[in-house]
Order: structure tokens, then sequence, then C-alpha cells
């Protein structure tokens, strides 16, 4: 199983932040509550900062990123890449090679364009064996 040189407990982080950035579901951070029903899911009020100004949980997520070392960055985009499907964990190396050919030349907010990242990072960590629980 490969190594990851990012605690799981930041990436778990992250997700909670991309969740209430995608507007996917409002945070649980800590309630352990769930509907336990096929019901649509709430959405989270409009976040403040919304117009001229990014919202203020974007920036703290892409302030989040840039606090990353090189290495966690690099660990934290390949596991998007395994839980997107491109890679494989068998692939894991290769995964890591393109995530720092990619870092090297962006900012951290292109990692967090995507309203699927909660569910690439957390498809990544299962495929490592890692959960947020």
């Amino acid at each position: 199983m490969p190594e990851l040189r990012i605690s799981t407990e930041k990436v778990c982080a992250l997700i909670e932040a991309a969740r209430e950035v995608a507007g996917k579901v409002p945070s649980t951070a800590g309630d352990k509550t769930t509907t336990g029903d096929d019901s649509e899911l709430v959405t989270i009020e409009e976040p403040e900062g919304i117009g001229e100004n990014e919202d203020a949980r974007r920036c703290e997520m892409v302030d989040f990123i840039a606090g990353l070392n090189v290495e966690e960055q690099a660990d934290l985009l390949a596991l998007i890449l395994v839980g997107r499907g491109d890679y494989d964990t068998e692939e894991w190396d290769d995964a890591v090679a393109e995530a720092e050919s990619r870092i090297a030349a962006r900012d951290p907010d292109y990692m967090i364009g995507d309203a699927a990242l909660p569910e690439y990072l957390g498809d990544g960590l299962e495929a490592l064996g890692r959960t947020c629980d």
C-alpha cells in the first residue's frame, strides 16, 4: 500500500470544506448525523462573500492548500487522480509524478475547481485503505 505524505486528517478537513463550497451538504463536522432516507440533500445557505469577493470558505481552502508542503500537495493531487479513476493504487508512483509536474506550474486554486472534489478525495482515500470516519 502506498505511503501518504499528507495526513488523513488534513485530507478529511479539506473534504469537509469542499462539501460546503460545492453546496452538496451542510457542514456536519463532529455531529455524526444522517437522515437515513433518500430525501433530497439540503444545501447550505448562500456562502458569505458571494459577488465581487470570493467565497470565504473557498479562500480558506486555497490558503490551506498553499500552506501544505510540496509533498503534501503532490499526494493530495495524486489522491484526486486516483479518486477520479485516472490511476489505480498500483500506479500510485505515476499519479504522484503527474501531480508533481502539474503542481510545479500552477497555484493552489486549481485543485479546488471541481465540484466533485469531495468525492474524488474520499474515493482516493478509500482506494488506499483510509477513511474519514
